[in-house]
């Protein structure tokens, strides 16, 4: 028996989420809705509701992907069987191809592989992608809703993938009393008689259903003036939005959304009603009018906490100027880093010596931005020589250890982990930014030794991971030096420095071991002023 779901006009809450959803099913080129946000909020019911709204006479499938999909799941596979015994091409439909004409819903979309991501990504933007198995290609259809769920403590999401997305919204525990028992009362009413609790909303459902399909009709006669192109473009650059992908997007949910509200044109309301679905995961700035008006509340609010110190008369009257309130959102996530970074290296600040009354200001405006500054991510990027010299299994063995013993220390819910190994005298990101520990030691324990060590190389992939400014960067070096590649210890030190200057703190492990030891990875991390520590074997 089919398990009965909750019907979509019945939840409560949750708008913009909603709205995002029904668009993309108007348009699916859109490309998706990427929900950000707190766990137990229904997401997952308000998918799997909608997917049974669409079902109506055609198949609409909802299809649900786990976490540790495999390639082959994801995409299909060729009966090699069949092929070699009857030379026939059978081939097994993947998660892809099933969802075809319905939707995806990917839930930690953050913790999916990259690799996964990307071809996920692609065939969602292009309606289809190619299965090459076994010397057979083929090219399958799949044309999808994609949702994707995120729980930013978890990690975040690259921000090139983050993008892909066409439309982004901010799912949060609703704090309405009224709306809270709202939801309780629904549920409760369901469970009691879910037969019953469904045909109370079928008149809704219909009328939803209708509008929907009328808008997938009506979108291609919906026009778009010059005007409107501009308008769009326009929000996008007040934004500060990297390339033209949000431009696009802005036109194509505005003349959907146009389309749901029965209009043949776009207007300026149609494209404002969805330009925070657009601009959510992507605005870098705010406008200047918006973020004076920001500034303003943020001033008045810290006068306000001034009021009740008990300071004398010349402390109240110092006052934060206000050019110190229109900096951008990039500016005070810069500042933040820099002040990390300042504590990590340990260098000076170039603070000016200030009165009582200014170290007052100056604190009360740093604990008032102290959560923007809590944003950045922890980012260890481990850096593993596994080059001959390191056959040794005792030194491979506490080499490994030393690696996982720094990513458990440091291990937090902002704390992501990167994996570059030195082997055959060239350099591979086995892991890229994944905040799952569990695959940091998996990979750790299938890591294979062998070849020269190619530092250069190793270095070059380390500036590949440091490209994320939301991001403090950590590099962990385990080697015994010997490297390989031409050159002296002054041109791996001059390689690095140029390669690393995205890095905000290096440590070097020295792994040489023996009685004689030619000293260069203690000789390298002094060069570059990395901690050093050597690693200890038990005899």
């Amino acid at each position: 028996m089919n398990t009965p779901i909750f019907p979509f006009t019945a939840i409560v809450g949750q708008e913009q989420f909603k709205k995002a959803l029904i668009l993309n099913l108007i348009d699916p080129s859109i490309g998706g809705v990427l929900a950000i946000g707190d766990k137990g909020t229904g997401k997952t019911t308000l998918i799997r509701s909608l997917a049974d709204l669409m079902e109506d006479n055609n198949n609409f499938p909802f299809v649900n992907l786990p976490l540790g999909v495999t390639e082959d799941r994801l995409i299909g596979n060729i009966n090699l069987e069949t092929l070699i015994n009857e030379k026939k091409e059978v081939i097994k439909s993947g998660l892809l191809n099933k969802a075809n004409k319905g939707i995806l819903y990917v839930d930690e979309v953050n913790l999916l592989q990259a690799h996964l991501m990307d071809v996920l990504l692609d065939a969602s933007a292009s309606g289809r992608y190619y299965l090459e198995r076994e010397g057979v290609s083929h090219i399958l259809e799949s044309r999808f809703c994609l949702v994707g769920s995120m729980n930013p403590e978890e990690g975040e999401l690259r921000p090139q993938l983050k993008d892909r997305f066409g439309l982004g919204v901010e799912v949060i525990t609703t704090t309405s009393l009224t709306e809270r028992a709202a939801v309780v009362k629904a549920r409760m009413a369901f469970d009691a008689d879910p037969e019953k609790f469904r045909n109370s909303y079928q008149k809704q459902q219909n009328y939803l259903l209708g509008s929907i399909r009328k808008a997938q009709k009506a979108i291609v006669r919906v026009k778009v003036s010059g005007e409107m192109i501009d308008y769009c473009s326009n929000l996008a650059m007040q934004y500060g939005v990297e390339g033209l992908r949000a431009d696009i997007l802005l036109i194509k949910t505005a003349k959907a959304n146009a389309a749901l509200e029965g209009k043949g044109s776009v207007s300026q309301k149609e494209v404002d009603d969805i330009a925070d679905l657009v601009l959510f995961h992507r605005k870098k700035l705010i406008p200047s009018n918006q973020n004076e008006d920001n500034q303003s509340n943020e001033r008045q609010e810290l006068e306000q906490e001034f009021e009740g110190d008990n300071s004398t008369q010349d402390d109240k009257d110092v006052k934060i100027p206000l050019n110190d309130f229109k900096r951008s959102t990039i500016d005070k996530k810069k500042e933040g880093k820099l002040r990390q970074k300042q504590n990590l290296t340990g260098e000076k600040s170039t603070d000016v010596k200030k009165t009582v009354g200014q170290y007052l200001a100056t604190d009360k405006f740093q604990m008032h931005h102290q959560r923007k500054q809590k944003e950045l991510k922890e980012h260890y990027i481990f850096l593993l020589d596994a080059s001959g010299s390191m056959l040794s299994n005792q030194i491979n063995a506490y080499a490994k250890g030393a690696v996982e013993q720094i990513a458990i220390t440091n291990k937090t819910q902002k704390t992501t982990y990167s994996m570059v190994t030195l082997t055959d005298n060239d350099a591979v990101i086995l892991i890229n930014s994944n905040p799952i520990l569990q695959q940091l030691e998996e990979t750790l324990k299938s890591l294979e030794t062998g070849g020269k060590t190619n530092l250069k190389a190793g270095l070059k992939k380390v500036k590949q991971l440091t490209t994320d400014p939301d991001c403090v960067h950590h590099l962990c070096m385990v080697t015994d030096g010997k490297f390989s590649g031409g050159g002296s210890i002054g041109e791996h030190v001059l390689a690095f420095n140029t390669l690393c200057k995205g890095l905000d703190s290096v440590s070097v492990v020295d792994a040489e071991q023996g009685v004689v030891k030619l000293g260069m990875a203690k000789a390298f991390a002094t060069e570059i002023r990395a901690d050093y520590e050597v690693l200890k074997i038990e005899q």
